[in-house]
């Protein structure tokens, strides 16, 4: 995603909840350093066309898709070492 789009995008979010998107609060809630230039060009493009959002790249879903492979990863050690604990428990009170 260009950072136009990236800037158009922070203007959607800011509209929905409610703020007047401008160029000092574009460049306070982006996630990275933007130019002026470009957070001017962003603000005009979504100015001239509010009612269309640019796509965005499925980042998140890959995230989410790492993380849940992760967080499998985790669950299998963890039911693993359960089983473990859970037959030297069952030894014990065999004694």
């Amino acid at each position: 995603m260009s950072n136009i789009d990236y800037i158009v995008n922070l203007c959607f979010d800011m509209s929905e909840q409610g703020k007047t998107p401008s160029i000092a609060l574009i460049r306070s809630m982006a996630q990275h350093p933007l130019t002026i230039p470009e957070t001017i060009k962003g603000l005009q493009r979504w100015k001239s066309n509010p009612g269309t959002r640019p796509k965005t790249p499925n980042k998140q879903k890959l995230a989410v898709s790492a993380s849940d492979k992760s967080l499998q990863q985790r669950v299998t050690q963890l039911e693993n070492q359960v089983a473990t604990i859970m037959q030297e428990l069952a030894r014990m009170t065999d004694k």
